[in-house]
């Protein structure tokens, strides 16, 4: 058994170790360029998967941005409904990858049901990407990207008053939490500071580089137990960082568990796969909000692994997530409207 103590978490939910039982198992792909390429057969199984879930074509339109950053420019594609009256909250979302791979048309479909749903608008950023953009400019483009939607907020039909919550999953999840900490003494935005964070599946600290103090909490990098179907090899986060993101291990910047201090980030909701090899960090992560005196609720999904909520839609867990993910954003959207889920049923 594994010492983690949070070793509960990551016996195998048996629905998706069915689904898992049924998949053709393939290699991990190795290399940035045969991880790119998997990254985009991905993208595409994912998007015909969801593309049942998509809501009319009448009730949104999506858009892509091109904006200004050092040394070149960036995407970012919004999505705004079409069927209410704006201005309209905002989510501002970064897609996840390792730092390597990944584009917002991984998360588009799902994004798009959840702004005709909540009414809301949605922007998706697409960063450079590591190792030929590699720390900080993956984080640097995302802040970029935010200061941008917040410049042009009244052109892009957005209301912060009614909401602006930044968001993000892997990778996404660990800028997104850094731009908190980036912005909370920025004068940029004072007045104007995001009313709520989402950080799903996140990886908060480069393996590399974790401190002493918490290696007793931070066990589930080596998985014990169904380490195969954690949907992640270990070896990947030492990847993630050394090779592509090239990294200080220590920087916090990179590592946002490693900040030296939490205060005044905005409220927070931490959604964590329980098979996933980035679930302590995760768990310890909302802890040490928590500490800090920021609002926290975290959400453990015991059993299945990282990414489960795109490649097992279907799963129980996986509603669950969806649902989860809709009320965070109502929590922290005054703005946002009541929602009739379009993702399927849920208990």
């Amino acid at each position: 058994m594994s010492d983690s103590p949070n070793a509960r978490f990551g016996v195998l939910d048996p629905e998706y170790a069915e689904a898992f039982a049924k998949l053709p198992q393939m290699p991990t792909p190795e290399g940035i360029e045969a991880s790119r390429k998997f990254a985009e057969f991905y993208t595409d199984m994912i998007r015909k998967a969801q593309a049942e879930h998509l809501p009319d074509a009448s009730t949104y339109k999506v858009e892509d941005h091109s904006v200004a950053v050092d040394n070149g420019s960036i995407r970012v594609k919004v999505i705004t409904p079409t069927s209410g009256e704006g201005p309209y909250p905002a989510l501002y979302y970064t897609h996840g990858g390792g730092f390597a791979v990944g584009s917002p048309e991984l998360n588009e479909f799902a994004l798009t049901a959840i702004a005709v749903e909540l009414g809301i608008i949605i922007a998706s950023v697409d960063y450079r990407l590591a190792p030929e953009y590699p720390h900080p400019i993956p984080h640097n483009d995302s802040l970029a990207g935010l200061k941008w939607l917040v410049t042009n907020a009244s052109i892009l039909e957005i209301d912060i008053s009614k909401g602006l919550v930044v968001a993000g999953d892997s990778a996404g999840a660990n800028i997104t939490a850094t731009v908190t900490h980036l912005i909370r003494d920025d004068p940029f935005f004072q007045g104007r500071q995001p009313t709520g964070q989402i950080l799903q599946i996140p990886t908060s600290c480069d393996p590399r580089g974790q401190p002493a103090e918490y290696k007793h909490e931070l066990k589930s990098l080596p998985l014990a137990e169904n380490a195969h179907m954690s949907g992640l090899p270990a070896e990947a986060a030492f990847t993630m960082h050394a090779q592509y993101y090239q990294n200080d291990p220590t920087e916090p910047t990179a590592s946002p568990l490693l900040f030296s201090s939490h205060a005044n980030v905005p409220p927070a909701l931490l959604q964590v796969a329980g098979l996933d090899i980035f679930r302590d960090e995760g768990i310890l992560y909302a802890k040490l909000l928590k500490q800090a005196g920021v609002d926290t609720e975290l959400i453990v999904y015991p059993g299945v692994p990282h990414g489960f909520f795109l490649a097992f839609d279907k799963l129980t867990a996986s509603k669950k997530f969806q649902v989860d993910f809709r009320q965070g954003l109502r929590k922290f959207m005054p703005g946002a409207r009541n929602y009739s889920i379009l993702w399927g049923p849920h208990t």
